[in-house]
């Protein structure tokens, strides 16, 4: 598409050079090359092919740009030295920082159309609200809501049996559910096997079921448990609707929060408020460049998510110290590295409070539909 949108431009260009205007057809100031000095009109022949013409139309109107393969290079291999070009007056040779961003926008919601339907947000959300951590928290809750029930099981006799539930549940209440012994940790925290000192009570009430092989586990189906799944599955489900949709937005949104902590971290450098802007967005057209890979990636396979994330951190972090060093040029490899770390923490709350502001909203839809 590039060499098409070139061929047909310089053509265009040749035919304007041998037409015998020398006169620039919209503002009528004398031409001395090939686009008007004074409007910027450039010099076609006044009845392009259609070719040409619809090529024409592709360059101006989409946000594809014959530098942007180029210019992601840059940003892939050449951490740093897209801001400084752009800072020194480059415009030409790269494609503008918003521009950019918007066509990673254009590329990654192309690829979530095509890709990523209704049925897989759906199972998305399926597997966060029936995970063990989630239902054994909302029935700990339920517990720890009712006094009357606390009371009565500090006075119930306690029982020792054998539990497949998330650990964490004994280490966050202990008063609770007692951990003896581990005997299997599972591959997530959501199935693990464990000796515990529980009330009876609670395996009275049928909070906590035998399952097979002399096995408890939480019982989903017990008091407010049904309603509050119900509510968190719709609220879960509104928060991956938004964050699906709408991931690489948020991450470009950001960018004036991140020029913002730049210049917390670089004050002593007194770089005008553009400069730490220009940064934060290549930065984030870098980040919204690794969320398409890992896109595509979960495409063809569902790598973990812990080793996902720590991925992340570490490019990122990675990738503003090499940034720092060529963009902020008085600081050493280690202050480059510390202040990276700064960043990238700084950062990572930055996106936690985007987070927590689309979960605030999902309740808000939530709780407006009922």
């Amino acid at each position: 598409m590039c060499s098409k949108i070139k061929n047909a431009r310089q053509k265009d260009i040749k035919k304007a050079v041998d037409t015998p205007y020398k006169h620039c057809l919209n503002c009528g100031t004398e031409l001395n090359g090939k686009y008007c000095h004074l409007c910027g009109q450039e010099a076609t022949t006044i009845t392009p092919s259609v070719r040409s013409f619809i090529m024409e139309y592709i360059y101006n109107a989409f946000i594809w740009d014959p530098k942007t393969i180029q210019t992601i290079k840059h940003l892939i291999i050449r951490p740093g030295h897209l801001t400084n070009d752009f800072l020194s007056g480059k415009f030409v040779s790269q494609v503008h920082p918003l521009k950019l961003n918007m066509f990673m926008l254009f590329v990654f919601i192309t690829l979530f159309a095509l890709f990523a339907g209704t049925d897989k947000i759906n199972d998305t959300v399926q597997s966060i609200t029936n995970d063990e951590r989630v239902l054994s928290t909302l029935q700990i809750k339920m517990i720890t809501d009712d006094e009357e029930y606390v009371e009565r099981l500090k006075t119930s006799p306690r029982d020792t049996v054998l539990i497949i539930a998330p650990v964490f549940v004994a280490e966050e209440h202990p008063e609770y559910i007692t951990k003896i012994k581990l005997i299997e940790k599972g591959k997530t925290d959501s199935r693990d096997k464990w000796v515990a000192d529980v009330p009876r009570a609670l395996i009275e009430d049928k909070i906590i079921i035998p399952i097979y092989k002399d096995y408890y586990c939480f019982n989903t189906e017990t008091g407010r448990s049904i309603e509050d799944i119900a509510i968190l599955y719709r609220v879960w489900a509104k928060m991956v609707d938004i964050s699906t949709h709408y991931f690489p937005m948020i991450v470009l949104l950001t960018a004036p929060f991140l020029a913002f902590s730049l210049r917390l971290v670089h004050h002593k450098h007194k770089c005008p408020r553009i400069n730490h802007f220009i940064f934060s967005l290549h930065y984030t057209a870098h980040l919204e460049l690794l969320i398409i890979l890992i896109f595509i990636l979960y495409q063809f396979a569902e790598p973990p998510t812990e080793v996902l994330q720590w991925v992340l951190l570490l490019t990122s972090c990675a990738y503003l110290t090499i940034s720092f060093r060529q963009v902020y040029k008085r600081d050493s490899w280690i202050k480059s590295c510390i202040k990276a770390i700064l960043t990238t923490f700084t950062y990572t709350m930055i996106i936690m409070l985007s987070f927590l502001l689309i979960f605030l909203i999902a309740c808000f839809i939530t709780a407006y539909s009922v």
